[in-house]
């Protein structure tokens, strides 16, 4: 690899490190007031369509991917722009409070912030609603990667947490798997409950 391809790498990979900062930080400038309008989500879609690069990268790959689902057909939803509300909250760290500052983790879930995800030949389960896509499209990452997905068992590896989890994951439906799961833990079984972040790292 001669020099000058070096330094290209270095520089593209610099940029969209800048970029990622910028989509960041519109972000965090959109859903500053709490809420998420139509105007913002058009801004939003042209400033990704003039940096499509970001589409390859984390978290820029899951915006251009919201963003588009929800101008897919033309019209937004009020289910629509909530839903894209929520997966911006995630991806800058929080919602904004009174003073300007982004709240602490939107979430108390028992995540197993140590873990190290792999996962050729090993179980996954998923519960709550996901950054990445569907539940199913989760499952297909797994088995197209040599996992296998589980129901909670106790041959389950790693239970995977939404992203998009409330603070109330205790009163949910999908809260009895987490119990179920930290009562497996508990009986000295080594499943490990992750986050949906911490999953996509592994892909």
């Amino acid at each position: 690899m001669n020099k000058q391809f070096t330094v290209a790498i270095a520089t593209d990979t610099r940029l969209l490190r800048r970029g990622s900062e910028s989509l960041i930080g519109i972000a965090s400038g959109l859903i500053a007031d709490g809420e998420l309008n139509n105007k913002e989500i058009q801004f939003l879609s042209l400033w990704l369509s003039e940096n499509e690069a970001l589409a390859t990268t984390w978290p820029g790959e899951v915006i251009y991917k919201r963003v588009r689902e929800v101008l897919a057909d033309g019209v937004i939803t009020p289910d629509e722009r909530d839903y894209l509300q929520k997966s911006l909250t995630e991806l800058v760290g929080g919602s904004f409070c009174d003073d300007g500052a982004i709240a602490a983790g939107a979430t108390d879930l028992p995540i197993d912030q140590s873990a190290v995800v792999q996962i050729p030949s090993l179980a996954f389960c998923f519960t709550g609603q996901f950054l990445f896509g569907t539940r199913t499209a989760c499952e297909q990452a797994v088995t197209q990667r040599g996992g296998r997905v589980s129901s909670v068992n106790k041959q389950l590896d790693f239970l995977v947490i939404g992203e998009l989890s409330s603070r109330g994951w205790k009163y949910s439906s999908f809260g009895t798997k987490i119990e179920s799961a930290m009562k497996l833990k508990q009986e000295g079984m080594s499943l490990a409950i992750v986050s949906g972040a911490q999953w996509v790292r592994a892909l």
